[in-house]
This record gives C-alpha cells, sequence and structure tokens, in this order.
C-alpha cells in the first residue's frame, strides 16, 4: 500500500524524527539504505540523504506505509488507537519511551518484533477511521438472506479486493501498476461486521521549495479509506465514502454481497430506509425515552426543519444550548405543527459511558450523519426501535431479540 511520502519533503519535517529511530528504520531496509547512500553508523546522520531516500520515486513498499501511517498516527489519540489493535491482534508492543514523540513510538511498533508487526498501523489508522465524523448512506436487504451469512475468509476477501481492483482500474482511477494498494480490512463486532477499504486516490500534485531554495514538483496517490458496514441482525449495509458515485457503491454492495452472503445482488440500491415521519406524529415528544437503549444515556431534539404540506416555505427550529425542543415547544406533545412535512432532524445525545454531548443529523432519504462512527452501534437501535430507519425484510423489527 504506497501512500504520499509528502510529510518528508524537507529536512526540517524529518528532522523531528529521533536519529536512532530513524537508525533502527533504515536498518531493516539495507539495500535501499545504502543505495542512497545513507550511513548509519555516522554519528550525525545525513538528514538531506535520508530525506531523498524517503522521496525517492522507487522505495521498498513496507518502508513507505510506516514513514506515512507513523505520521498519520503520531499524536496522543493515534498511539491509544495503537495499543488497542494491538490488545486485539495479540502482537506486543515496545517500552513506552518518555524521550519520544508518538510519532517516534508508532515507528518503533511498527519495527518492534521484525516483521510480525507490520501491519500494524494500517490496521491502527483503520481503526481511527472508524472514530471520524461522517455521513453513512444506507442500503436494505430485499430479500431475506440473513440466513446466509458467512464470515470472510483470506480467500474471500482477496476476491472482494481483485474486483474492486479492477474497479479502479477501470475506472481510471488508479494505474494498474497501483492494485497492490486497494486492501480490505474487516472489524468484526458481535452485531456488525466493518470493512475498511484502503486505496490510492487520484494523484495529486504540488510544487515546493525545499530548504536549499530549489523548487521540485511532487506527485503522489494520497490514502483514501471508504467505510462498508453490514449489520448481521437488520441484513442491511451503509457506507461512508470519500466519492458518492453511484458505480463505486455498486461495486461495493456487489464485493460485500457476494463475499458474506453468496450473492451480489443483495442491497437494494433504491428503497429508502430513512424516515422523518415519526417526528410529525401527535406525539414526537415520547420518542426521546432511553431506558430501552443499552448505552444511550439521553438524546433529545436540538434542531428542526419543517414545511407546511400546503406551502412552499420552510421553517428551522433550534435550542438553546443546552436545552431541547422537546422542552422549549409550545405544542408538546407534538414537535412540529400538525400538516407539517419534516425535511431535517438534528438530536444531542451522549452515551453512557461519555460525559460528552455529540451531534446525530437526519434527511429524509437514505443518509444520517453521525458525530463518531463508533456510536453508531449504539444509536441505530434509538433509531431502529423509534421507526427512523426501516427495513425490509420480514421480522427484521424483532431481529435483535431473536438473535439474543
Amino acid at each position: 500500500m504506497s501512500f504520499t511520502k509528502r510529510a518528508f519533503d524537507n529536512v526540517r519535517a524529518l528532522g523531528n524524527r529521533h536519529p536512532q529511530v530513524l537508525r533502527g528504520l533504515m536498518g531493516h531496509f539495507p539495500d535501499h539504505t545504502q543505495q542512497w547512500g545513507v550511513d548509519l553508523t555516522a554519528e550525525e546522520l545525513d538528514f538531506v540523504a535520508i530525506r531523498d531516500a524517503f522521496m525517492a520515486q522507487e522505495i521498498p513498499e513496507a518502508l513507505d506505509d510506516i514513514l506515512y501511517l507513523s505520521t498519520a498516527l503520531g499524536n496522543s489519540t493515534g498511539w491509544s488507537m495503537i495499543e488497542r489493535q494491538a490488545e486485539e491482534d495479540g502482537l506486543q508492543l515496545p517500552h513506552h519511551n518518555a524521550d519520544l514523540t508518538d510519532t517516534d513510538m508508532a515507528v518503533l511498533a511498527a519495527i518492534h518484533n521484525w516483521p510480525a508487526n507490520l501491519a500494524l498501523l494500517e490496521r491502527a489508522n483503520a481503526r481511527a477511521r472508524i472514530h471520524a465524523k461522517s455521513v453513512f448512506k444506507y442500503y436494505p436487504m430485499e430479500v431475506e438472506l440473513r440466513h446466509k451469512y458467512r464470515a470472510p475468509t483470506p480467500e474471500t476477501l482477496a476476491e472482494a479486493e481483485e474486483l474492486l481492483r479492477d474497479h479502479y482500474v477501470a475506472k481510471g482511477y488508479i494505474h494498474a501498476s497501483q492494485g497492490h494498494s486497494v486492501r480490505i480490512i474487516p472489524y468484526d463486532f458481535e452485531n456488525e461486521i466493518w470493512f475498511l477499504i484502503g486505496y490510492a486516490a487520484k494523484k495529486q500534485r504540488f510544487r515546493g521549495c525545499q530548504n536549499d531554495g530549489e523548487m521540485q514538483s511532487f506527485d503522489f496517490n494520497p490514502e483514501q479509506y471508504d467505510a462498508v458496514v453490514y449489520n448481521k441482525v437488520y441484513g442491511d449495509i451503509r457506507m461512508n465514502t470519500k466519492n458518492w458515485r453511484k458505480k463505486d457503491h455498486a461495486k461495493y454492495r456487489l464485493a460485500i454481497g457476494r463475499m458474506l452472503l453468496d450473492n451480489g445482488g443483495a442491497f437494494s440500491p433504491s428503497k429508502k430506509m430513512v424516515t422523518l415521519s415519526p417526528l410529525e406524529q401527535a406525539h414526537a415528544a415520547d420518542l426521546f425515552a432511553t431506558d430501552d437503549i443499552a448505552g444511550l444515556a439521553q438524546i433529545e431534539p436540538v434542531e428542526l426543519k419543517y414545511g407546511p404540506f400546503a406551502e412552499p416555505r420552510t421553517f428551522t427550529m433550534t435550542a438553546d444550548k443546552g436545552s431541547s425542543l422537546r422542552i422549549e415547544n409550545d405544542l408538546a406533545p407534538r414537535l412540529v405543527p400538525a400538516d407539517s412535512r419534516m425535511i431535517r432532524a438534528v438530536f444531542e445525545y451522549r452515551l453512557a459511558d461519555s460525559p460528552r454531548r455529540c451531534r446525530l443529523s437526519l434527511s429524509a432519504g437514505n443518509k444520517i450523519g453521525y458525530e463518531r462512527d463508533g456510536d453508531s452501534m449504539v444509536l441505530e437501535q434509538w433509531l431502529r426501535a423509534r421507526g427512523f430507519l426501516l427495513s425490509l425484510v420480514e421480522d427484521a423489527a424483532n431481529a435483535l431479540q431473536e438473535a439474543a
């Protein structure tokens, strides 16, 4: 998986790395180190030579990955993701050194017990993606196929990767030589399975000035991740993608359907799953109880956009900070006037294990915006129980109880 080397286009950025960490890293790539004349035994490292080696057009793939991903994970949040991923994968980490930065520690984590930890940074970076703010588009299952679910195997993952590689190359997103950049990383939870699809995005080109004053052009294909999640209980999938191209989503549905259900046409491209109609009901204020949803401490409506059925106008109600439209509403137990159509809703929620208040946004159709992807597993239970998220397969509303 070859990403951008842009973090090392000048000596100053490279100099932020601890010399001993650089020695340890480059020691695992002796041929490349020697090719660029880097003397690892020298008392003072030649950072100009190291920069040229790291910015070379031809660079070992594993070295390129470590350089990029250690930069991406070079903060306290990134290190916590590395620790969590290492524990899940049963991998050992080096003893934490107070004299090293998080970026240095990320490099050491990758080269510890070489080469056992080589994939650790990629998986940790993908895990960090799960905790990002994002919008998901939902695709329901039209025909009952949940009983055909099978966990992915190395063979079925490889088949799905090959299908997506061919798609990216055929569409001109990447060159055939960059096909190795396409990887599918699974995260299997009790009720959901996540797939982080990493690949090289469209080429970008920059021109910049080196420390020696010379201008130079840099071409690279930046890293990109898309997320596809299959709900084992309800049988639908949702996607968060950098680009919302219909043909890309079609290939994802095909690849995931074949891999998990042996059916590439399992998911509907047109059926709607997200509805705001519960907010139009006479007792909409009663929707916001959380006693029946494990892990959800509170959820409140803070912004509602609606319009009268007979008029083209729209209205937006917004709650004061720290308050709720369930409380600040003269229409109670209604939330919006009768004979209104809901257009958009924003909820503020707090999970039981966190003091942080986050936001959840819904628009009629098939898209939901989550503050953190990882919160969706709790929020979806409330959304489905209150009728905001629909399912097409029979008895899906009782699937959680049946699965238990």
